[in-house]
């Protein structure tokens, strides 16, 4: 008997905590009526059993109530903070976060609301930006505010579920920062709330402080000038590259003008292109004076040949005539001489005579030819000499600027390895990775640069490609 009764005692709890929830049992037990009847009525969708009215008008009235479609979510004191859609960057949802959504129903039979289990719980964002919520399928979250997503989750309970709900959406997790390069604990450090490269650079201990102030400042100084120094090299190999090529201009890219701006100031760079300028410009001159004075070699060569051909033609002329008299003379005279011979004999000697001078004229005429060709010969070599020996020098300063170049590259490796044992770093290049979608954007950002969570911080040594010496030249 004894049994009996606390079967039928379990039924009624059971009934009392199917009516009201285990919340409200307090109240329920106060006014359990005498007999209880629990009929399963179909759902609308045929799957879930639900519990049909008594005819008792206490439970009328509270089944009454129960039905009655509760307030608004938006017009609950739990929903008072409207979605912000012009939040920070770094208030957004990303894929890798993980969020804490909690349920809060409303009970059957009153104004109070308990924490649905079934339906709270952290859900991780997958790479498609997405989470999988228990009853209503997946939700698209990425890019937008927690706050924002509570207004969809609850309406999305309520179409799919027939659950008027209040939703909240908090951060369980971000995605960390993950840092590399040259800092003195490299890896991956918790996302907080306004973290910027410069506090990121704290925690990975570059940038900070040092045991010894005095030789961490000392170094930095003796790094800078090294840099200026070498930046100087590269400004002057640029310069003795451009005027070995006869270029009017360094030839420099624009990002590397820059740095050297930067670096050295706008006047020494312009200051080193007016000394190109200049150098052109006396090589130009020296060319000009050498063709001028190969043109007038060439001339007085051209002028001897003209004399030389003018003599020759006029030895020639007089040779002729001499043999013609000759011929005459032997052939009037026939073994007779007489007066007529004796003047032709003299006109005679006489072509002989002018003939011997104009052979010295000849001789000397040729000597002249030849002296000319001599002259503009020794003017080609000298000319050659002299430009080969200008290109040699050039090429030889060209070396000598890459091998002080290379000396200061080993000492400013020293010295920043130093400052690297002080825990500090010298000037860096600081660069930010951030997935955008499927995509990876790489951006060239300062200390103060805000950072999102999932952010790749590379910090690297200056950005020596802007100053890269040509090697191969």
């Amino acid at each position: 008997m004894l049994t009996a009764t606390l079967s039928k005692a379990g039924l009624g709890l059971v009934a009392l905590v199917a009516v009201g929830g285990i919340e409200n049992l307090p109240a329920l037990a106060t006014r359990i009526p005498a007999k209880t009847a629990l009929t399963h009525l179909a759902a609308a969708d045929h799957t879930a059993p639900v519990l049909a009215t008594r005819t008792d008008p206490v439970f009328v009235n509270t089944a009454a109530r129960s039905v009655e479609k509760p307030p608004n979510v938006i017009e609950t004191p739990f929903t008072k903070k409207s979605c912000d859609r012009s939040a920070s960057e770094a208030d957004l949802v990303v894929p890798g976060d993980r969020l804490t959504l909690r349920v809060f129903a409303r009970a059957v039979n009153s104004a109070e609301r308990f924490e649905r289990r079934d339906l709270s719980g952290t859900f991780t964002v997958d790479a498609a930006g997405e989470i999988a919520v228990p009853g209503i399928g997946r939700l698209p979250v990425a890019g937008q505010g927690p706050a924002c997503l509570e207004g969809p989750v609850s309406t999305a309970l309520e179409a799919e579920m027939n659950i008027s709900a209040t939703v909240t959406v908090s951060f369980d997790a971000r995605p960390p920062v993950l840092i590399q390069g040259t800092v003195i604990s490299p890896g991956s450090y918790e996302f907080t709330p306004n973290l910027s490269v410069r506090a990121l650079l704290a925690k990975a201990g570059a940038g900070g402080g040092t045991a010894d102030t005095a030789l961490y400042r000392a170094l930095d100084a003796r790094s800078r000038e090294l840099r200026t120094l070498r930046a100087g090299l590269m400004l002057r190999h640029a310069r003795l590259t451009a005027q070995r090529a006869g270029v009017q201009d360094l030839s420099l890219p624009s990002d590397r003008i820059k740095s050297l701006n930067t670096q050295l100031g706008r006047d020494r760079v312009q200051g080193e292109t007016a000394v190109l300028q200049a150098a052109l410009a006396e090589t130009a001159l020296r060319k000009a004076r050498d063709v001028a004075l190969r043109t007038d070699l060439e001339s007085t060569l051209e002028i001897a040949k003209t004399r030389r051909n003018l003599v020759r033609s006029r030895y020639e002329q007089l040779s002729r005539q001499r043999d013609q008299l000759e011929t005459d003379i032997g052939a009037d005279c026939r073994g007779r001489c007489g007066t007529s011979r004796r003047y032709d004999e003299l006109r005679f000697d006489n072509l002989n005579g002018r003939l011997g001078d104009l052979d010295l004229t000849v001789e000397d005429a040729e000597s002249r030819v030849i002296e000319a060709r001599h002259a503009l010969d020794r003017h080609d070599r000298d000319v050659a000499f002299s430009y080969a020996q200008a290109d040699s020098k050039l090429a030889l300063s060209v070396a000598e600027t890459l091998a002080e170049r290379n000396a200061l590259d080993a000492e400013i490796v020293s010295v920043e390895a130093q400052i690297m044992d002080l825990g500090g770093s010298a000037d860096s290049t600081i660069r930010v990775e951030r997935r955008r979608g499927s995509q990876i954007q790489t951006l060239e950002v300062h200390k103060d640069f805000p950072l999102l969570p999932g952010d790749l911080v590379i910090i690297g040594p200056p950005d020596d490609t802007i100053l890269v010496s040509a090697e191969d030249h």
